[in-house]
């Protein structure tokens, strides 16, 4: 999978807690300061890709406005560069 952290902060004391072993879907992540149920491991997948999803795409959508402008200029000052519609 990716090469992140295992670990978890519970929402209720936010004690640092980590998945052990190769836990299965079902399995619940018991924070170990106050006992409070965290996460299932399945969820915690899915979040875990769903946030590094949203970071990639994050990552190739995040414009260099400055740059962007820059080049605009240039070919619109450069009429045999523009295409014809």
């Amino acid at each position: 999978m990716f090469n992140r952290s295992r670990k978890v902060a519970c929402p209720e004391c936010n004690e640092a807690n980590f998945w052990k072993g190769d836990p299965k879907s079902e399995d619940v992540l018991s924070c170990r300061a106050c006992q409070a149920e965290i996460i299932t491991y399945a969820d915690y997948i899915e979040s875990t890709i769903r946030k590094e999803a949203e970071r990639m795409l994050a990552e190739f959508t995040e414009a260099d406005t400055a740059h962007d402008l820059a080049y605009l200029k240039e070919m619109l000052a450069r009429p045999e560069q523009r295409a014809r519609v």
